[in-house]
């Protein structure tokens, strides 16, 4: 396994870069243009001008990109532990404060409201009924 490591600098930066290889795979498949069974096409999105390219590379060369982002047996992917466990939102709220990461503005979420058709007054969903079979 190669670890490929680099200053990305802090905060925002950082977890972009993070972002990257978290919380996706190494190469969908419809990214993968072609097979003739000894090539293999691909496209990919560069980092750095976030502009599509396409690579073709000889089938052992391809898997031993993608073998690279293979872990060992045993090995767990990052999002899975610390920070970025699901059940860590305080010590993930933490750390971005620690960062200085600037958080986004909360959404706001609007509930429905539906007319009343008597007093055209607002009407509030307390409760749901899930609707009766009909014979059939």
């Amino acid at each position: 396994w190669v670890a490929h490591c680099e200053r990305v600098g802090r905060g925002q930066e950082a977890l972009q870069y993070l972002a990257r290889y978290l919380y996706r795979g190494v190469i969908s498949n419809r990214n993968i243009l072609d097979d003739d069974g000894t090539t293999v096409t691909f496209r990919y999105q560069n980092s750095r001008d976030r502009q599509w390219q396409t690579r073709t590379l000889p089938g052992e060369d391809f898997l031993w990109l993608l073998l690279q982002h293979v872990l060992p047996k045993g090995f767990r992917r990052a999002r899975d532990y610390g920070f970025l466990h699901g059940n860590a939102r305080p010590l993930l709220n933490l750390l971005q404060w620690l960062l200085r990461v600037p958080k986004p503005p909360p959404v706001e979420r609007h509930s429905v409201s539906l007319p009343c058709p008597h007093c055209q007054g607002r009407m509030r969903v307390t409760g749901m009924r899930p609707a009766r079979e009909r014979p059939g």
